[in-house]
């Protein structure tokens, strides 16, 4: 029987869903290895597994071939080291064509047809001659995806100053807006130093702890 996974390829990637059936013994937690729609193959993460394959709401880009074996954790640890190499070479392109971004991260596709490279600019940049001269470095297909402040603190990760690692990195799957509102209703010094995450933005985890200060008011 068919079920719909709901994944994430990568930390600064949304969730996203895709097919399998009961041979697929993969849980929540578990990597596994996916075929998407456009061909190509990479490695995933399962959130969580759902049992309305028909729901609209689900919009399918891909199957699951299997939960990830001993020789896949290879091939991705592998991809993992390549990436470094690709870093380097894309960081000194962007130097010599002279263009206004921050390479941020590099990835990968569990199958090397894709490399992503994810970058951090204030406006929007043309990358076409980049794009050209990676693509005959690599011989793939070249990405480039541009991230926010959050986003490079999600995959980079860190403590905030509660001495925890920082939630985006830790467990959030997507960003919410977070507002001031949040900081007044609990109270907080309206110091940024004490308020802002890592990314210099308001700590995500006002959101979720603004609930218990509303039940708390409720009650």
């Amino acid at each position: 029987m068919e079920k719909v996974f709901e994944i994430q390829v990568r930390k600064v990637e949304k969730p996203c869903y895709v097919l399998g059936d009961d041979s697929i013994q993969a849980n929540p937690g578990d990597c596994v290895i996916v075929e998407f729609t456009r061909g190509n193959q990479d490695h995933a993460k399962v959130y969580a597994i759902l049992d309305k394959v028909n729901d609209p709401k689900y919009m399918i880009t891909g199957k699951i071939l299997r939960k990830a074996n001993q020789n896949d954790m290879l091939i991705i640890q592998e991809n993992q080291q390549l990436k470094d190499e690709a870093f380097r070479i894309c960081n000194e392109k962007i130097k010599e064509i002279g263009l206004a971004m921050k390479l941020i991260d590099v990835s990968y596709s569990f199958d090397r047809t894709i490399i992503t490279f994810y970058y951090w600019a204030t406006g929007r940049i043309d990358f076409r001659k980049l794009v050209k001269e990676l693509a005959s470095i690599f011989n793939c297909r070249i990405e480039m995806r541009q991230i926010g402040l959050r986003d490079e603190a999600k995959i980079k990760g860190g403590y905030g100053i509660c001495g925890q690692e920082i939630c985006c990195h830790r467990f959030l799957k997507d960003f919410e807006p977070v507002t001031m509102k949040l900081v007044k209703t609990q109270s907080l010094p309206l110091d940024m130093s004490k308020i802002s995450g890592l990314c210099g933005r308001l700590m995500c985890c006002l959101i979720f702890e603004s609930k218990m200060y509303e039940k708390g008011e409720d009650e």
